[in-house]
């Protein structure tokens, strides 16, 4: 069964579209984020990941920025809504990747100035649960 915060979360989140392929997301916490990009990736172990990356300029560890603890929820419910449907899509998901960066990086690029935020998902029947 899905944990009553996680449900309550999921219900709360607003979306701007469908899925991904939302141009712009509120969020519980009251950040609206924008989609990025979706990667589907196969391991070495034969699991398929989905990654979902969004941005907002406004996530920072500086004053007046949003901090992981203030949008560590935000993640869950990305990936109780977004990711689960994406997952869906995509087919045979095991695991899903939220990412909240402050600007577009490329995939493997590293740029020490950028703030990112990532929540790692198993995906159960039951919902997302953290790794």
């Amino acid at each position: 069964m899905m944990d009553p915060r996680g449900a309550a979360l999921a219900a709360a989140i607003l979306l701007g579209g469908q899925a991904a392929a939302a141009q712009e997301v509120s969020l519980p916490s009251g950040l609206v984020v924008s989609f990025h990009d979706r990667i589907v990736e196969v391991q070495s172990d034969g699991e398929t990941w989905l990654t979902l990356r969004y941005i907002s300029p406004r996530i920072g560890a500086e004053d007046g920025e949003v901090g992981y603890d203030e949008i560590s929820a935000d993640l869950d419910a990305l990936c109780e809504t977004q990711g689960r449907a994406e997952a869906a899509e995509a087919g045979a998901v095991q695991q899903v990747n939220i990412t909240l960066m402050d600007r577009a990086i490329e995939r493997g690029t590293f740029d020490p100035e950028a703030t990112m935020f990532i929540g790692a998902y198993l995906l159960t029947d039951m919902g997302c649960v953290w790794q």
